[in-house]
């Protein structure tokens, strides 16, 4: 019981305390501005995320043309001769090959 008088007398000071704040007085058309300045801020954030604006279609079909003759000239500088002995030289090198030796150890 001792305790409801407690709470009873916490609730009554808390509403009287309420009872003293005083409304505050904005400057006019303060809303608008604060929204204003933060339709701003997010206009320069994304503005500045552009990176690749100097990466215009000119230079992307530039890009593209030096890019496709360079394959070309890759696919047509190896034949499949040339690339069998790189992949089996490859394959020897980083011990992919099979060879007796391996063999050997894998059948034990």
């Amino acid at each position: 019981m001792d305790t409801k008088r407690n709470i009873d007398q916490v609730v009554e000071e808390t509403l009287d305390s309420v009872s003293s704040i005083k409304a505050v007085k904005t400057p006019p058309f303060f809303k608008e501005k604060v929204l204003q300045s933060l339709s701003q801020q997010d206009r320069v954030s994304t503005e500045g995320a552009a990176y690749l604006n100097w990466f215009t279609p000119k230079y992307q079909a530039a890009a593209l043309i030096c890019f496709v003759f360079l394959n070309a000239a890759a696919v047509l500088n190896y034949s499949s001769d040339n690339y069998s002995a790189n992949v089996s030289s490859f394959a020897e090198v980083y011990g992919l090959s099979e060879t007796d030796s391996d063999t050997y150890l894998y059948q034990n």
